[in-house]
């Protein structure tokens, strides 16, 4: 699903771009297709990573299969394009003790280190499996990370060093329905043996928004 929706961003990038840049986009997949059959063979792939820098990406032998998303055996424009995509966009690792994995998706970053990057200090990002399992090592006051979706959605509207502000992040309740005839039909009825400890959990996520070392769950 990661390569599924990383394919769909660069698409959108590219359709939203101007004429020059679409241009400029041929051109490049032209530039890799040496032999001209309108496909970038996996020698193609190879030869440009190799030659341009990205050979860190040879590391991964499903990277190319990955990307040859119709598994005709080469890339066409759109897969080249995403290729693009993820080499300006994704070239982020996960810093889990002996991990180092690629984080094309979903990953966890620390807030303090977002924070501190105009100061030149990288950031610390792990993949959700060693984030679960507390593997990694990190500065002992560095505690509180959230996931790049959460964390991109609780800094809106904040100045640069602000905490987070994770009711910006959090989807409110549904609200209150009427049916056909016009009867009120409560959301989440209170009737029900669930909705106070829903209810608490809510307000205790909301609560969290405002204290130290905060998370989402």
């Amino acid at each position: 699903m990661a390569m599924e929706e990383l394919h769909a961003a660069a698409l959108a990038y590219y359709e939203n771009g101007t004429q020059q840049l679409r241009d400029l986009a041929g051109s490049f997949f032209q530039s890799m297709d040496t032999n001209g059959d309108g496909q970038i063979s996996c020698l193609e792939f190879n030869d440009f990573l190799q030659l341009s820098g990205y050979n860190w990406i040879i590391n991964d032998p499903n990277f190319f299969e990955r990307l040859d998303r119709n598994g005709d055996g080469g890339l066409d424009f759109g897969e080249v394009l995403t290729f693009y995509y993820i080499i300006k966009t994704r070239y982020i690792r996960c810093q889990g003790y002996r991990c180092g994995i690629h984080l094309c998706g979903l990953y966890f970053t620390c807030v303090a280190c977002f924070d501190g990057a105009h100061e030149h200090r990288s950031t610390f990002d792990l993949c959700p499996a060693c984030y679960r399992n507390q593997n990694y090592y990190h500065h002992q006051h560095h505690t509180y990370f959230l996931d790049n979706h959460v964390l991109l959605r609780s800094k809106r509207g904040l100045s640069p060093n602000a905490q987070p502000d994770l009711n910006m992040a959090i989807t409110p309740p549904p609200p209150a329905v009427y049916n056909n005839i016009n009867y009120y039909i409560a959301a989440a009825p209170q009737t029900h043996s669930w909705f106070p400890v829903f209810r608490v959990f809510e307000m205790a996520l909301a609560a969290a928004s405002v204290a130290a070392n905060c998370t989402i769950m």
